[in-house]
């Protein structure tokens, strides 16, 4: 069961042989493996233990024991295909002491090789976590850069339109034009700090005032610049009739 499992994982992994440093190459994740390694050691344990209880029973005569052992044994396995049952029946009919040494030597070969595999493919699994970790905090430092250019690049962008205020501010104060003046300061003032608020609640309410200050400020120069009246005129009481 073991070496079917194993085969299909090395399949996903590629070829023993081949290197895989730095090549993140796509094999299962490490959590992955330790979840079908423990499903795989757990039907392994029973196997193992069916076949040495069947053995027992068989060596004591009990052979109804023997039949119900293996029969669950054989639920943890795939069913056998043709050539096998074959080639196991044959080597009953030979009976060769010789021949069952070899095929107990090459089976504990065959396991051996297995075991190296999995751990090869547990390797490479954990490089590719690694390297997967190694990406992602990569990527992660190239958002943050970005979104840092971001936001440097908004607040350059605010601070050179509140030092226009300023200079249109200082302008206005040497041409006497105080109010003016006062109403531009405040407006870059509130322009040079709203970049500051962008990551913060009181981005909204900033803005807000800042239109509502421009609003004011509109309104005021506007009222100041409007058109007045001429005063009337008093009537000259010497004239007339």
């Amino acid at each position: 069961m073991r070496l079917i499992l194993v085969l299909s994982l090395l399949l996903l992994v590629g070829c023993p042989s081949a290197s895989t440093e730095g090549t993140g190459t796509a094999t299962p994740p490490p959590d992955n493996f330790a979840k079908v390694g423990d499903q795989i050691d757990k039907a392994d344990a029973r196997v193992s233990a069916g076949v040495q209880v069947a053995r027992n029973a068989n060596a004591q005569g009990k052979a109804e024991v023997v039949e119900k052992e293996l029969a669950v044994v054989a639920s943890y396995l795939p069913p056998p295909d043709p050539h096998n049952l074959a080639y196991i029946a044959n080597r009953v009919e030979r009976n060769n002491p010789e021949e069952y040494k070899r095929a107990m030597e090459a089976g504990a070969k065959l396991l051996a090789v297995i075991d190296a595999n999995w751990a090869k493919a547990e390797q490479d699994a954990n490089k590719n976590k690694a390297a997967l970790e190694t990406a992602n905090a990569k990527v992660t430092e190239l958002k943050a850069e970005v979104e840092r250019v971001k936001t440097e690049g908004i607040r350059n962008a605010f601070t050179v339109a509140a030092g226009a205020c300023f200079l249109a501010a200082l302008g206005l104060a040497i041409l006497g034009q105080y109010i003016r003046a006062l109403g531009a300061f405040a407006v870059g003032s509130a322009i040079g700090a709203l970049p500051f608020l962008f990551a913060s609640p009181y981005f909204v309410p900033a803005v807000v005032g800042i239109v509502a200050l421009s609003a004011v400020v509109g309104v005021a120069l506007w009222w100041f610049k409007r058109p007045k009246p001429d005063a009337p005129q008093e009537e000259d009481k010497n004239q007339g009739g």
